[in-house]
């Protein structure tokens, strides 16, 4: 167990990292880029928004960030609540839904997910999107949505749940043997953090308890903290109803690498078909996962 007062640090350094996140030119994320996120996730994305729509209206997002997902159902005429760590995102986000005039006007609230009991109201539908493998203590959270869930309600998810250390190695890899937008210099500077990107989710839990204020990630302590937890906890305490992971590998290098223009999003979707085939031939599970469960009908 991590005590109090240093779990408080820890905790301040993850808000103050969200808080900070912009988007970065000489490091660009798979999100920066409409076409590269639909490429890759929009048949997941888009699954999770339209469920999440036929199973509202009262809809709770677990991890908002900027709002984006919260103000698409809202737009869709969801009454939506939506939490964040990050109370500079939380502003930020609804600035955004502010500018929208949208006519049910989403509710914004700054909490930390770990410790906090969410907002009691029978919702219908409860949204994750990549927000869960940042969650220390995921059982207790696990828990608070299915008390806030109606009988029958939805629990959808989309996460990530990590790569085996061999993809993780080649991953390592490429990135340091490829141009990327990231000169050659900068990079061999990250070797030093090396040993975070190739912890497991045990080592990075044992680092915590262990030393909390040295945590293995450099600014956010929580970083893929429950990836390997996330379906085995879901699994726990909800039916589910369908489960399948996606995104093996390409996802992690292809907003990444330095190519032309012309070539960034036809390569980008034969990259997709590359990782098409490795589940089709299940040579490696999806580091990203799909899941929508229920609390059940009987539950309290």
């Amino acid at each position: 167990m991590i005590e109090s007062q240093e779990y408080d640090k820890l905790i301040a350094r993850e808000a103050k990292h969200w808080g900070d996140v912009q988007k970065d030119p000489q490091n660009p994320q798979i999100w920066h880029d409409a076409q590269l996120f639909e490429i890759f996730f929009g048949k997941e994305y888009r699954r999770m928004v339209d469920t999440a729509v036929a199973s509202g209206p009262r809809i709770l997002e677990l991890g908002c960030g900027e709002g984006n997902l919260t103000l698409e159902l809202a737009s869709r005429g969801m009454q939506v609540t939506a939490i964040d760590l990050s109370s500079d995102r939380i502003r930020r986000a609804a600035a955004k839904a502010s500018d929208l005039q949208l006519q049910t006007p989403p509710t914004f609230l700054a909490g930390d997910l770990n410790t906090m009991n969410l907002p009691r109201g029978a919702f219908d539908c409860v949204v994750a999107h990549d927000s869960l493998h940042h969650i220390l203590m995921l059982s207790r959270l696990c828990d608070e949505v299915k008390h806030v869930l109606r009988p029958g309600g939805r629990f959808l998810v989309i996460d990530y749940v990590g790569m085996g250390m061999v993809r993780r190695l080649l991953a390592g890899f490429l990135y340091a043997l490829l141009p990327t937008y990231q000169p050659y210099k900068v990079k061999w500077g990250l070797r030093k953090r090396l040993g975070a990107f190739l912890a497991s989710e045990q080592k990075k839990r044992k680092a915590l308890e262990n030393t909390p204020s040295g945590a293995l990630h450099h600014d956010s302590p929580f970083e893929e903290i429950s990836q390997s937890s996330i379906a085995s906890e879901i699994e726990r305490q909800f039916d589910i109803r369908e489960k399948r992971t996606f995104c093996p590998f390409w996802f992690y290098l292809v907003a990444k690498v330095r190519m032309f223009s012309s070539l960034r999003y036809p390569m980008a979707r034969f990259l997709k078909s590359f990782d098409d085939l490795i589940l089709r031939l299940r040579l490696a599970r999806g580091a990203y996962i799909w899941i929508e469960a229920q609390k059940p009908p009987t539950a309290g």
